[in-house]
C-alpha cells in the first residue's frame, strides 16, 4: 500500500515480532522483540517517505482511531479481533476486508465486507465461535490470552505473498481502482497448496504446448529442413549450418505454435 502512494495507514497490533514471524514476514530478525506496528511504520517509510504511517501497540479498540479511515484490513489471527472490526465497520459504513490463511499458509480466506451491500463478516465467519481452537500453551502463562486465537503455525512467505497480493486486488476494487468485485460473491478462497483441498489450486488455467520443435524434438529437424529448403536433389541437408536464420513462410508464420488447453 505504501508503494502504491497511499497517504496515510494506522498500525495496530499489541505484539512484538518473534523469532517464529521471520518465515512467513516481510520484516527480518533485526526486527526480532521490537514492536511489530514501530518496524513496519520504519519499513513503509524507506519506501515512501510521503506515507503517514501511525504505529500503536494495543488491541483494536475504536477508540484508538483519532478519525474515521477510508478503508479497514483485518488481518488479525483472532475472530475476536475481527468481530471487533467488522462491527466497527458496519456501525461507520466503512467497507472492510479480512484475510487470512489456514494451516501452514496452504489456504487462503479473503473476505470483503461492505456495509448495506454485502454480507459482513459474522454472516460467514459466525461459525468459529463453536469450533475447537488447536491448544496453545500460552493460555496458561499470558493472562490477557485471547480464547479465540488460532496459534501461530508455519508458512512459506511466498504462500503469505501471493494470498496479499490477492487480497491487495480486494482493496483496488473497494477504493474503485479495479473492477474486481461483485457482490454477489464476497469470499475468495485460494488453494496454494493443499493436494486434497476442494478448491481450485491456484486459479490456474492448465496448457499443454505439444512437443514439436526441432529443438527439444530432433525427428523435427529433417521436416523443418525440408520445409525451408525445399526438394533441391543438391541439398545436402547434413552440411546444414543451424547457426543460420531459417525463415519460415508467410503461413506458418501466421499460424504460431499449436497450443491445446484445457481448463480446470
Amino acid at each position: 500500500m505504501a508503494r502504491t502512494g497511499v497517504g496515510s495507514v494506522t498500525l495496530i497490533d499489541p505484539e512484538d515480532f518473534a523469532e517464529e514471524n521471520v518465515g512467513r514476514h516481510i520484516l527480518t530478525s533485526d526486527s526480532v522483540g521490537k514492536p511489530k506496528v514501530e518496524e513496519l511504520a520504519r519499513h513503509a517509510a524507506r519506501i515512501n517517505p510521503d506515507c503517514r504511517v501511525t504505529a500503536i501497540k494495543e488491541k483494536f479498540d475504536v477508540t484508538l482511531l483519532a478519525s474515521r479511515p477510508d478503508l479497514v484490513v483485518s488481518t488479525a489471527d483472532s475472530f475476536q479481533a475481527a468481530s471487533l472490526v467488522n462491527a466497527y465497520a458496519l456501525h461507520e459504513k466503512i467497507p472492510a476486508v479480512f484475510g487470512g490463511v489456514w494451516g501452514e499458509a496452504s489456504v487462503a480466506e479473503i473476505v470483503y465486507v461492505i456495509p448495506g451491500k454485502t454480507p459482513c463478516y459474522e454472516c460467514y465467519g459466525g461459525f468459529r465461535r463453536n469450533v475447537e481452537i488447536p491448544h496453545d500453551t500460552r493460555r496458561y502463562t499470558d493472562p490477557n490470552y485471547d480464547e479465540t486465537r488460532i496459534p501461530g503455525q508455519a508458512g512459506l512467505w511466498a504462500n503469505i505473498l501471493m494470498v496479499a497480493g490477492l487480497q491487495f486486488q480486494v482493496i483496488l476494487g473497494l477504493v474503485g481502482l479495479r473492477d474486481t468485485l461483485k457482490y454477489s460473491g464476497n469470499v475468495w478462497l485460494m488453494n496454494i497448496s493443499d493436494p486434497d483441498c476442494p478448491f481450485q489450486p491456484l486459479a490456474l488455467t492448465v496448457a499443454e504446448v505439444k512437443k514439436g520443435c526441432a529443438v527439444c524434438d530432433h525427428s523435427c529437424l529433417e521436416e523443418l529442413l525440408q520445409e525451408n529448403l525445399g526438394d533441391d536433389e543438391n541439398s545436402d541437408l547434413s552440411q546444414f549450418d543451424p547457426g543460420n536464420n531459417v525463415l519460415l513462410n508467410d503461413e506458418q508464420m501466421r499460424k504460431g505454435p499449436e497450443i491445446s488447453a484445457e481448463g480446470k
